[in-house]
């Protein structure tokens, strides 16, 4: 559906700058935030002092919080009314992909998070992650934004350094997948399920914010309809077992992309030892 660096985009609010053709694929921006931030700014590398010492090239979006507790700001577009889902969708492709780079500044004083959330409609939350800016936790979402909707992974990411994340939410099914730099590391099950209007870049606010304010930053942005994740990905070759057949494609694979069994990029011990560990038939 859409893969943006926001390289072509305006240095200005990302509200209302076009994604894609037609005239109904622009962003949206909602929240409410301190004086004089923009809740949702594309910004060109270097800008900001705090992503300067970091690196980062080309232009990205920069989230601010928003100005009440518990509130959020997000950035989002409409895939539901633009009919870009159901085009997507067609031929099994229930997965909601989002793919994103997410840098957080250390030692930000406001207590807040930023991620994805996926909105089932306007007004429902369905599933996301959030990760906190200020241990770089990260919690997974189900049913909304705020710390009661929230369920800690227990995994953490390293704050003030770019982290690849990519979420995976059946529509169908309502089980969401998260992938930090590469690996799985989290599944869960969300309640609200069956439709979908949005995956959001999204801040949340955690405590009275006064004049304070707390920035995430994210670029290289991706969302796409995927097939379902297979029931066993140990079963190379789609027969039903893991046998010796299996064992022979992830040998053969070894260092490169082809016998990947937990979708890191590269076949290695991880690969043999989830194999291994598989051995046998496919949900036995």
């Amino acid at each position: 559906m859409l893969t943006t660096t926001f390289n072509t985009y305006t240095s200005a609010s990302l509200s209302g700058q076009i994604a894609w053709g037609g005239g109904t694929g622009t962003w949206s921006v909602s929240g409410s935030v301190n004086s004089p931030q923009i809740a949702a700014l594309v910004i060109g590398a270097g800008v900001d002092p705090a992503t300067n010492p970091f690196g980062g090239t080309g232009k990205m979006v920069r989230l601010c919080t928003e100005k009440f507790n518990n509130g959020r700001t997000k950035a989002y577009l409409n895939l539901m009314s633009t009919g870009q889902w159901v085009t997507a969708s067609a031929g099994g492709r229930t997965v909601l992909e989002t793919r994103i780079k997410v840098f957080l500044p250390a030692a930000q004083a406001l207590p807040s998070g930023f991620g994805i959330m996926i909105s089932k409609s306007a007004s429902e939350t369905s599933g996301g992650f959030v990760i906190s800016a200020q241990s770089g936790e990260i919690s997974l979402l189900n049913g909304g934004h705020v710390p009661a909707n929230r369920t800690p992974t227990g995994f953490i990411v390293p704050l003030g350094q770019w982290n690849d994340f990519v979420y995976r939410w059946n529509v169908a099914t309502g089980l969401g997948e998260l992938r930090v730099n590469g690996p799985l590391v989290a599944t869960h099950q969300t309640t609200l399920f069956g439709t979908v209007y949005a995956s959001n870049l999204l801040a949340v606010t955690d405590a009275t914010p006064d004049a304070l304010n707390a920035f995430g930053y994210f670029d290289n942005f991706t969302i796409s309809a995927e097939l379902p994740t297979p029931l066993c990905p140990a079963d190379r070759n789609g027969d039903g077992s893991v046998d010796a057949t299996d064992l022979a494609s992830v040998l053969a694979g070894w260092g490169g992309p082809a016998g990947d069994v937990n979708n890191d990029g590269t076949t290695d011990g991880t690969d043999l030892a989830a194999l291994l560990g598989a051995w046998g038939s496919c949900g036995g």
